[in-house]
């Protein structure tokens, strides 16, 4: 449950049009609002991983709403495959990672924050790659780059067969029957190629050490260093994900609140996984809004 109450907040209406992104690599875009007023304090950027293979239309969903809350703010998009997940390596994501740092180096420089918010162990992935060719170029790790919050939607899952199987086939065409019986088999294979690329590659369970990463306090330490300030960290998941386990999500914010993490737990009922905004979405912007807040 929730550490504490966050501000209750008029209706909330999607920005009209929806933002228009600027491809910056095949897995990254920026969407900068038509006009920001001049401040001595920039608009926080906001960084938002998606989950593997997410579509356009559900992402947009997110992105409207974004900048509906924060007018004045930059979004960066970057989006995740089964191949960035499973077969690419760090160096290699680190160089089609290059130009998200850049955004995010020019924006820190100009002394402005980031709200992270990442979905789904895909999103938790490329975000954790994210953070390492930082520490790679800059060192430290989310102090240095300003995180004032950190929202985990549907995430971390330690990607058992089953649930990896689901998360895999989710993307994939169902149309009909003969598609769910020739694709989950399909899915199955490449699993198993997966597992024998890891074993060859030393990679070690992906999904695993993803977790391990995201408590790892050289990479994501609980405390902005410069100010001293606790950077609040909300898990937002459910009983309901058939993906990415409501007891996995727990175990990890608790081993986050035994890091020095300020925790704070939202646990919904019926939502799917990546889909808790559509059981009720007001709770579910006010709780990142009350995230936000906390940071100040």
């Amino acid at each position: 449950m929730s550490a504490s109450t966050p501000p209750t907040l008029p209706p909330l209406k999607p920005a009209i049009p929806p933002p228009k992104f600027t491809p910056l690599t095949p897995s990254t875009s920026l969407y900068t609002p038509t006009s920001i007023p001049p401040s001595n304090t920039p608009s926080p950027l906001i960084l938002f991983f998606a989950w593997n293979a997410a579509p356009a239309r559900p992402i947009q969903k997110y992105t409207s709403t974004y900048a509906s809350l924060f007018p004045t703010s930059r979004i960066l998009l970057l989006q995740t495959s089964t191949v960035d997940v499973a077969f690419r390596s760090s160096e290699t994501l680190a160089k089609q990672l290059r130009p998200a740092l850049d955004v995010v180096r020019g924006h820190t420089q100009e002394g402005g924050e980031v709200l992270l918010h990442l979905f789904s162990n895909g999103g938790g992935i490329k975000c954790v790659e994210l953070v390492k060719a930082w520490h790679a170029l800059y060192g430290g790790g989310i102090e240095g780059m300003r995180v004032r919050c950190m929202i985990l939607d549907s995430s971390p899952g330690k990607g058992d067969w089953s649930r990896s199987h689901k998360a895999i086939t989710a993307s994939l065409p169902r149309s009909t029957i003969f598609h769910r019986v020739f694709f989950g088999i399909l899915v199955h294979g490449l699993m198993f190629g997966m597992f024998l690329f890891s074993l060859v590659a030393r990679k070690g369970h992906v999904m695993r050490k993803m977790c391990a990463d995201l408590n790892d306090t050289m990479l994501f330490p609980p405390k902005r260093t410069t100010e001293g300030k606790t950077v609040p960290r909300l898990y937002l998941y459910s009983k309901n994900d058939d993906m990415v386990g409501w007891e996995e999500v727990e175990e990890h914010a608790e081993e986050a609140r035994g890091a020095g993490w300020e925790v704070t737990t939202v646990r919904f009922e019926k939502s799917g996984h990546v889909a808790h905004v559509r059981e009720d979405e007001a709770r579910y912007w006010n709780e990142v809004l009350g995230a936000w807040e906390r940071g100040s």
